[in-house]
C-alpha cells in the first residue's frame, strides 16, 4: 500500500500558489453557503472550517521576521 512522505520541501511560490487556491475555494464554497440553510451549505460549511484550519497550519509553518535593533534584539 502506498504512503505518504512525512516531510517535504515547497518552495515559497509553491506555498503561496497553494494559499491561492485554498482561498479561492473559500470563496467559491461561501458563495453557495449563502444562498440557503440547505444540507449542501452545511457541507460547504464544514469544508471552509477544514480550509482555514489548513491555511493556519501553512501560516504556522512560516518563518516571521521583524526589525530588530542593530543588537539583533527585536524591536518593539
Amino acid at each position: 500500500m502506498a504512503g505518504y512522505k512525512q516531510a517535504f520541501q515547497l518552495s515559497v511560490k509553491e506555498i503561496n500558489l497553494i494559499e491561492k487556491a485554498v482561498r479561492y475555494q473559500i470563496h467559491d464554497l461561501a458563495q453557495t453557503e449563502m444562498d440557503s440553510h440547505t444540507e449542501l451549505s452545511e457541507s460547504n460549511h464544514f469544508h471552509i472550517m477544514q480550509l482555514k484550519k489548513l491555511l493556519g497550519v501553512l501560516d504556522n509553518q512560516k518563518i516571521w521576521y521583524g526589525e530588530t535593533h542593530q543588537t539583533g534584539v527585536p524591536l518593539g
